[in-house]
This record gives structure tokens, C-alpha cells and sequence, in this order.
């Protein structure tokens, strides 16, 4: 009797055992097939085209034609921090600001595509020219920050710098987009104006946007750097790390695509980007639709499943309205569907990149209220994986 029980008991243990893997492996799968499932509807979800992350080699390998490929802006300035500030070690990435600066600059070079921009390269700290106004080579551009000193060093005459910037957008046409590394921290002057009055005076006389990358870690140089980056409404704060660790950040805003675009990027290729249906929006609004909102958790269910993905934004209006306005517009829109998905599904910065073009790369004819429907719009491409 004694043997018979022990053996029921036995057996009992080994059907808990069997059951639980069975549910343990069960789980597992349905875990996976929901994974197939977001892919799959990512990838046959949608017949309006979607933004694409477009890098350099997609175009010099004629991956992507040129021709489809719009650029934003004429030129591009980058003003590098050499301060005693760019010292001070990174805590993420275990090495200077200074030697990570560098280093990321030299990625993005690479990766932006050459579509003929006007380009130059200034120290800031104190003023110095390392690669004057002219057509960007990447190559050439790489080179000319191997003139920067060798330690970071000495003091942020940060609203000097910007007095001389201006000599520098004085002699330019078209727009200009201005990438500027700060911590905040800038020599006071005597009678001088903020760095944030100084980019915000600079907006409205010339036709700029300012990027700002920021490494502010004390509250009241994170105000200088926020004041900076809300010169205008194309201007904007690229927080360092996700700048290093995202080099579509910086090149995002400088181009988008034709909206009838459909390629498989040489990026797409390796990291199997899907496209995902526009997030529409009503007129003159930027508050997400509960369709939006079902469409935006599908995504950040997809993100949250895969960490290495990471999803572009792209915000567009219809024509109403002045170019100005709607540009807020669709800052305003883009970074709606960003907060959704980084508070919902708790995605850094250096995930959820969000891009804004105003009433430009127009899908249907703002001549009809069907047409601007369907313009006012955010669209959305992962990468990534």
C-alpha cells in the first residue's frame, strides 16, 4: 500500500512537472505568434506609403534614386564644443563627452546622404574655422575635425560664438540648419543677452533652425539649453546620449521622402524595417484618435518586443494655414504619437525619433476636404532589428 501511494504520488509530481512546461512552453509560443502577428501586419498592413530612414549608402549604392529623396534645408552649420565641460565623462558610455562628440559627428557624416548641401564646421570655444562654408564631403568633413585640440579645455564663450555665427548665416541663402553642442553653461558677458535671446533674435532675422545637442546636467543650464532649442518651431533639443546612440536623430530632420515612395533600403535590409498605417488627425487638432491610439499600442507592443527597434516619425499638415503655423502643426502632432508610446511603453528618446515637415510631401490634393484628411498626418517606419 505504502509503495502504491508513494508511486500515485510520484506520478502526481511528474504530471505537475509535465503540466507546467507544457504551459511554460505554451506561453511561449503564443508570446511568439503574437510577435509573427505585429510583423505581419506591419508588413501587408497598409497601402499608403510610409516615411523611410534613408542613409547615405542607399543612395550612393542606387538603392534609392536621388530623385525621391527631398532635402529640408540649403545648408548646414556644426559648432563644436572644445570646453573645459567636454571633459567630464559620460556615465552611459564610459567615455568624454568630448571624445563621443567627435566620434558621433563622424557617424553622421557618413550616413548623411549627399543631396548638395552647403556645409561648415566651426569651433565655438573660442571661435575657430575647422571646415569653412562649401559642398559637404564626408571624408573631407571627418578630416577637419582631426584639427580640434587634442584635450578638451578652457572656457564657453558660447554667446561670442554666436555673434560670430551670425557673420557666417549673413553670407548664406536658403535655410539653414545649425547643429550646436551645449551643456548650458556659457561666460556671462557683460550686458550680454542669453544664449536663448541670441538664437530666438538670429531665428527671426534669418531663415535657421536650430539643433541643439544637450549634455546639461544641472537645472538651470537645462533651462539655457530648452530656451535655445525653442528659437522657432523648427528648431529643437537632441539629448546627447540618444544622439550617440542614435545617428538618425541628427540627420532625420535635413530630408524626407516623396510620400509615393516604396524601396527596400539598403538599411531596411539589414534591420527588417516595417511600415506601419499613418496616424491621421482631425483639422487643426493634434490630440490622438482611439484608432490612432489601437494602432500606436500595436507598435509599442512591437518595440517592446524587440529592444534593438526603433521607430521614425514623420509630421505633416495640410496646406491651411501659413507655413509657420503649420509647422508648429506638425511638431505638435509628431510629438503627440512620441509621448504615447514613450509613456505608454516606457521607450527612451533615442527609440521614438520624432521628424516634422509642415504642409510639405503632400499625399492627395488639399483642393478637397478628402485630400487634406488625409494629409494631416504622422507616419511611422521601424528600424532597427
Amino acid at each position: 500500500m505504502t509503495n502504491k501511494m508513494a508511486s500515485r504520488r510520484d506520478s502526481r509530481r511528474h504530471y505537475n512537472t509535465r503540466d507546467k512546461k507544457e504551459k511554460i512552453m505554451n506561453k511561449k509560443l503564443v508570446q511568439s505568434m503574437l510577435v509573427m502577428l505585429v510583423i505581419l501586419i506591419f508588413a501587408v498592413g497598409t497601402a499608403v506609403q510610409a516615411g523611410e530612414i534613408i542613409y547615405k549608402n542607399d543612395i550612393t549604392d542606387r538603392v534609392v534614386p536621388k530623385e525621391v529623396v527631398v532635402k529640408t534645408g540649403d545648408n548646414v552649420i556644426v559648432m563644436v564644443d572644445s570646453s573645459e565641460s567636454m571633459s567630464a565623462e559620460n556615465k552611459t558610455f564610459h567615455k568624454t563627452y568630448y571624445e563621443l562628440e567627435q566620434e558621433a559627428l563622424k557617424s553622421g557624416f557618413e550616413r548623411m546622404p549627399d543631396l548638395g548641401y552647403n556645409f561648415g564646421i566651426y569651433k565655438f570655444t573660442p571661435w575657430e574655422v575647422l571646415y569653412p562654408m562649401q559642398k559637404f564631403d564626408a571624408a573631407t568633413a571627418a578630416d577637419a575635425l582631426n584639427k580640434l585640440p587634442a584635450e578638451a579645455g578652457g572656457k564657453t564663450p558660447l554667446i561670442e560664438g554666436l555673434n560670430e555665427l551670425e557673420t557666417v548665416l549673413k553670407g548664406l541663402s536658403g535655410k539653414t540648419f545649425v547643429y550646436i553642442f551645449s551643456d548650458g553653461g556659457y561666460d556671462k558677458g557683460t550686458g550680454s543677452i542669453s544664449p536663448g535671446d541670441k538664437t530666438t533674435e538670429l531665428a527671426k532675422k534669418y531663415d535657421v533652425c536650430f539643433q541643439v545637442l544637450d549634455y546639461a546636467t544641472q537645472e538651470r543650464d537645462r533651462k539655457t539649453v530648452s530656451d535655445m532649442s525653442r528659437a522657432n518651431m523648427c528648431s529643437r533639443n537632441i539629448p546627447f546620449d540618444s544622439y550617440v546612440n542614435q545617428p538618425y536623430y541628427a540627420i532625420g530632420p535635413l530630408y524626407y521622402t516623396k510620400w509615393d515612395t516604396e524601396v527596400m533600403t539598403e538599411s531596411e535590409q539589414k534591420v527588417a524595417g516595417y511600415n506601419i498605417n499613418n496616424i491621421l488627425f482631425e483639422f487643426d487638432k493634434s490630440d490622438l484618435s482611439m484608432a490612432a491610439q489601437e494602432e500606436l499600442d500595436g507598435v509599442g507592443k512591437f518595440l517592446t518586443a524587440q529592444p534593438q527597434a526603433f521607430v521614425a516619425l514623420f509630421g505633416y499638415t495640410d496646406d491651411t494655414g501659413t507655413p509657420e503655423y503649420n509647422m508648429e502643426l506638425s511638431r505638435r502632432r509628431a510629438e503627440a504619437v512620441a509621448d504615447y508610446l514613450q509613456k505608454n511603453y516606457n521607450l527612451g528618446s533615442d527609440r521614438v525619433v520624432a521628424n516634422w515637415y509642415g504642409e510639405k510631401n503632400s499625399i492627395a490634393s488639399n483642393d478637397t476636404t478628402g485630400g487634406q484628411a488625409k494629409n494631416r498626418r504622422v507616419e511611422l517606419s521601424i528600424g532597427g532589428m
